[in-house]
């Protein structure tokens, strides 16, 4: 016999059989796909929708879609279904009445709860294709409230071996729990949970009946002196969706330490540069804490003088003088402070004075006229002062002798000395003296003559004159009444004259007086004369020709002078017989001859009597003769 060509055909009988049923039962091949999403967050109150994708291969029957829940005792419960159409949400479960699908079939909760915070499973059924099932985990998330701080009141001892409660923050309703985180000055404290004398922290976590959490923290530290300066503050961090972390910080505070006195400062406040009658401030200050009170001491022989105990560390010293220069000690009274730490301190304080100064020989100093004197400023003070003489503002002098040499009037008057400590800002003085110069009165130089364009006129005339004692100044003028005014030994006198040709011929004088002697200034007054005016006709028009001109007054007397000499030469011609003049006849001197408006100058003689004249004028023809006239 020949061998089978298959040999696998003997191994396994039965395959043909199974291939032949699969063929034969077309749903054999029929499956269902389910989908959902592992995990579905969601903030507490809003709505939610945990969607079911699902497919079925082969030959599908109909098709049952169910959500059930994992109750808390552990049971499967149905809440909602769909099949071809028909369902709804399950009676007697906690979800009847808040759930339902929406139309992809997937479950829907118009309100998150906390108590959503589970799974939910997705089952889809098909008939002959069989059924499938996914899982979704909802989590629902509620931010907490800002985080409450309560802090330790009392004050923490820095001596303590073991640790002290710090403060304790809270952090209320939040889902999920939050976490509680310590920071110093800005810096993460590592606490740890476990008990220990150094620092560590207890947390609680608390379910409210809300379902939501609360989570407290309390810090335990054994504090130092490093601490008293220290920011402490809580950190609060949640959870919110998409892996977001949120963050809410408390309030800094600050513990209330007590440690003893390790180092004092004792200094001179303000300030810093003391003179008589400055209020002084001295500051004292140690580092423990609470601040211990100070007590202040003068120091001197043979015993320390108690001043003032001082809470603050101020001791103020009101309108020093040098009296108050010397060396104070500050106390510190902290008894917690062991023997090696020195509680006391000492400062000295130097108060800077200048005293009045000194003139001589006085402050009211008189020299004679174009005499010499010298006035010495002194000075005393803490420093040797800087002197200088000052006369208004202009400086006279350095040091402090002042002399005046050949004091005129203009020397007199007041100088200063001033007095000044150049390392001391603001300390000076001054002292005036007063310089009298005495002698006979000087007249003040004013113009002495006076030209007047004409009598009558009123004019003021001014005398001012220096000297001391205070000259006395009169006038010339009788019954005149002058104005007179002083300041600063010059003596001013003004009275107003009326001009005439008497006050101007005899000229106007004052004097000043004084018992050392007399001044006189003379007032010489002049008239012009009056310039001469030729007449004239008015001109055309209203106006009038100008007159007084020194020209025309000179041409007019020329021209007199002229017509005189001519007469004067024909009369001369006519006694010596040159000129003969008979009866009627008449001889010209003129060029012209005969018109009625022409002016002729005739000479005539008579054997009784000679006139000299003019000629009058003559007409032609018709005119009678005339005498004998030439």
């Amino acid at each position: 016999m020949a061998p089978d060509p298959d040999p696998s055909r003997d191994r396994c009988p039965l395959r043909g059989l199974l291939l032949l049923a699969l063929i034969g039962c077309p749903g054999g091949l029929a499956m269902v796909q389910v989908s959902v999403p592992a995990q579905v967050e969601v903030m507490l109150g809003s709505p939610v929708t945990i969607p079911c994708t699902h497919s079925v291969t082969g030959a599908p029957g109909a098709r049952l879609v169910e959500w059930f829940i994992t109750e808390r005792d552990g049971q499967r419960r149905r809440v909602v279904y769909s099949e071809e159409g028909r369902g709804g949400a399950d009676q007697g479960t906690e979800y009847s009445s808040r759930v339902s699908l929406d139309p992809d079939l997937g479950l829907v909760l118009p309100k998150a709860d906390v108590s959503d915070e589970r799974p939910f499973s997705c089952q889809v059924t098909a008939g002959a294709a069989g059924s499938a099932e996914g899982v979704a985990q909802l989590r629902v998330y509620e931010p907490p409230e800002a985080p409450e701080l309560t802090r330790n009141p009392g004050i923490l001892s820095v001596t303590e071996s073991s640790v002290s409660e710090i403060a304790t923050c809270s952090s209320r309703n939040a889902n999920p729990a939050p976490a509680i985180a310590w920071f110093k000055d800005g810096t993460p404290l590592r606490v740890p949970s476990e008990r220990n004398d150094d620092m560590y922290m207890v947390s609680r976590t608390v379910k409210e009946a809300s379902g939501l959490q609360s989570v407290s923290s309390t810090l335990y530290l054994r504090p130092s002196k490093a601490d008293k300066d220290a920011e402490f503050r809580c950190l609060v961090r949640y959870p919110l969706p998409r892996g977001q972390v949120g963050n809410a910080t408390s309030e800094p505070f600050s513990l209330m330490l007590h440690y003893f006195t390790e180092n004092v400062e004792f200094a001179l406040e303000s300030p810093l540069v003391i003179t008589e009658g400055d209020d002084v401030r001295l500051r004292c200050r140690g580092d423990g804490q609470p601040e211990p009170e100070y007590v202040f001491y003068r120091v001197q022989s043979p015993q320390d003088v108690e001043l003032a105990a001082k809470p603050d560390g101020v001791l103020t010293l009101p309108s020093v003088s040098r009296a108050d220069s010397g060396t104070y000690r500050c106390q510190v009274l902290d008894f917690d402070s062991p023997s090696e730490v020195q509680l006391e301190k000492e400062v000295t304080i130097h108060v800077h004075y200048l005293d009045p100064l000194t003139l001589h020989p006085g402050r009211q100093v008189t020299v004679p006229l174009g005499g010499d004197v010298t006035v010495t400023c002194s000075a005393r003070g803490s420093q040797t002062p800087k002197l200088v003489w000052r006369k208004g503002k202009e400086r006279v002098a350095h040091g402090g002798t002042l002399t005046l040499r050949s004091a005129s009037y203009h020397t007199g008057g007041t100088y200063s000395c001033e007095a000044t400590v150049p390392s001391v800002p603001g300390l000076q003085r001054d002292q005036s003296v007063q310089v009298t110069v005495e002698g006979k009165p000087e007249m003040e130089e004013r113009p002495s003559r006076l030209r007047l364009p004409a009598e009558g006129q009123h004019i003021p005339l001014t005398c001012s004159a220096l000297g001391h004692p205070e000259p006395q100044i009169s006038w010339s003028l009788p019954g005149a009444k002058p104005v007179v005014s002083s300041a600063g030994g010059r003596v001013t006198s003004e009275v107003t004259v009326e001009v005439t040709p008497a006050l101007a011929q005899a000229g106007v004088w004052c004097r000043a007086r004084n018992r050392f002697g007399e001044a006189t200034q003379h007032f010489t007054l002049e008239i012009e004369p009056p310039a001469a005016t030729p007449s004239s006709s008015p001109a055309a028009g209203g106006s009038e020709a100008p007159a007084g001109s020194s020209a025309a007054v000179v041409a007019v007397v020329v021209c007199v002078l002229l017509l005189l000499l001519i007469v004067a030469f024909f009369y001369c011609m006519r006694r010596r017989g040159h000129l003969s003049c008979g009866a009627g006849e008449k001889r010209s001197l003129t060029p012209q001859e005969g018109g009625a408006s022409a002016a002729a100058v005739e000479m005539k003689t008579d054997k009784r009597t000679e006139q000299t004249g003019l000629l009058s004028a003559s007409g032609t023809g018709g005119g009678g003769e005339r005498g004998h006239e030439c």
